[in-house]
């Protein structure tokens, strides 16, 4: 305990000597405040997506419409399979996967609602939870 509090009256005598310390002290986390928020953007664009459309539906079409136009999703694949899907997700080729299932449009139209599968690839956390994200609030607005 001794040491301890020898050890903060040293410090202490050491940062009310020298005046620049001092200020440091008092301006630096308010420069740190206003500057890693403006450099701090989690704002993700140019999400790799690859599409397992199983439906080929017109309303399936115009979901990946959607996708097509959204700046924030850029469309690299459609593969035929999930399997092969997952191959381009393994391989870094896509960081999002959307399947459509072949059942899109009925469904859609008896229940109003259907659902589709998104996976991801979370190598990149902050691009998988983003990605997914996004994916859901274009398929909300569909």
């Amino acid at each position: 305990m001794n040491t301890l509090r020898f050890l903060l009256t040293k410090e202490f005598k050491q940062i009310f000597r020298n005046p620049v310390i001092l200020k440091l002290i008092m301006i630096m986390p308010a420069i740190q405040l206003i500057l890693i928020p403006l450099a701090a953007d989690f704002e993700v664009k140019h999400i790799d997506l690859a599409v397992v459309d199983q439906d080929h539906s017109p309303y399936a079409q115009q979901l990946i419409q959607q996708f097509s136009v959204s700046p924030y999703f850029t469309l690299q694949a459609t593969a035929p399979t999930y399997e092969e899907a997952l191959v381009a997700i393994e391989n870094s080729e896509v960081n999002l996967v959307l399947t459509i299932p072949p059942d899109f449009e009925a469904t859609l139209i008896r229940e109003s609602e259907a659902t589709l599968f998104i996976a991801a690839d979370a190598v990149n956390p902050v691009k998988a939870g983003l990605g997914s994200a996004y994916a859901a609030r274009i398929i909300q607005r569909f």
